[in-house]
């Protein structure tokens, strides 16, 4: 039998090590046993936004190597005109052990290496033109992977079922496009509601979607190929559907004699 304890802090009690022990290891067992299943790769959070010359990077949990970590603050970061690709790249540096803590410090930073080291992470991508301001508002599914001044999160590994998975904001954008056209293939529609309704959509789900609509077996694809098929699969929507009307016509009136 296994006994689950929650300390009682009251008057007159006695403040035992136990007692503190189990307050600490609540919360990282609560987050261990949701993530067990999960792949590496960022759980929530860690979103990159643009303000002028900084890049915020929003508080999160991520996971790698099968630990999980919390990231309570945002980060912020400068960055600078450049003609190339550079990565925002999440860093986790060696653990460090003192008398009281076990340290696990993580860094983000900007490289021009667009490979990633065993202990990094990447966070998105741009290519900035001279005196152009970076962005990381999206004007359609196709913008995310446009080649200057946006920030690409296509390549972002995000924790899925034991495989890693996309950001959802990418198939939210697919959805409420395809969604502004009337929809007849009810694959579409089932789709298009998961993606809009779901904190996440497992790898394996996009594939055979993909697979569905292009009329083969389903296969491995890269984030980059995940994104690129969508794009193809949003321009056969618009060739072969009609536009939602958006204007409200209101109610019909039905006058009986």
């Amino acid at each position: 039998m296994q006994q689950i304890k929650y300390p009682f802090f009251k008057k007159d009690r006695i403040l035992k090590i136990s007692m503190l022990e189990n307050l600490r290891d609540f919360p990282r067992d609560v987050l261990d046993i949701f993530c067990e299943d999960m792949s590496d790769g960022i759980v929530c959070g860690f979103i990159p936004t643009v303000n002028k010359e900084i890049i915020t990077i929003s508080k999160g949990i991520i996971k790698y190597h099968g630990v999980i970590y919390v990231m309570s603050e945002p980060i912020t970061i400068s960055y600078q005109e450049t003609e190339k690709d550079v990565m925002l790249k999440l860093c986790f540096c060696d653990e460090i052990q003192e008398k009281d803590y076990k340290i696990n410090e993580i860094q983000i930073n900007i490289d021009d290496d667009i490979n990633l080291l065993p202990n990094q992470i990447e966070l998105g991508r741009f290519r900035l033109k001279k005196g152009a301001y970076l962005r990381s508002e999206y004007q359609d599914l196709y913008d995310f992977t446009t080649e200057y001044n946006t920030i690409n999160i296509v390549h972002v590994k995000y924790a899925g079922q034991h495989q890693h998975t996309l950001n959802k904001t990418i198939l939210q954008y697919f959805a409420k496009e395809a969604f502004s056209y009337q929809l007849k293939d009810g694959v579409d529609i089932s789709f298009c509601m998961l993606c809009l309704n779901s904190q996440k959509v497992e790898r394996a789900v996009i594939q055979q979607y993909i697979a569905y609509k292009m009329g083969e077996l389903p296969k491995e694809l890269s984030n980059a190929e995940i994104h690129k098929q969508l794009v193809k699969i949003l321009e056969e929507i618009r060739k072969n559907s009609k536009m939602v009307n958006k204007k409200r016509t209101g109610f019909s009136k039905i006058i009986m004699d």
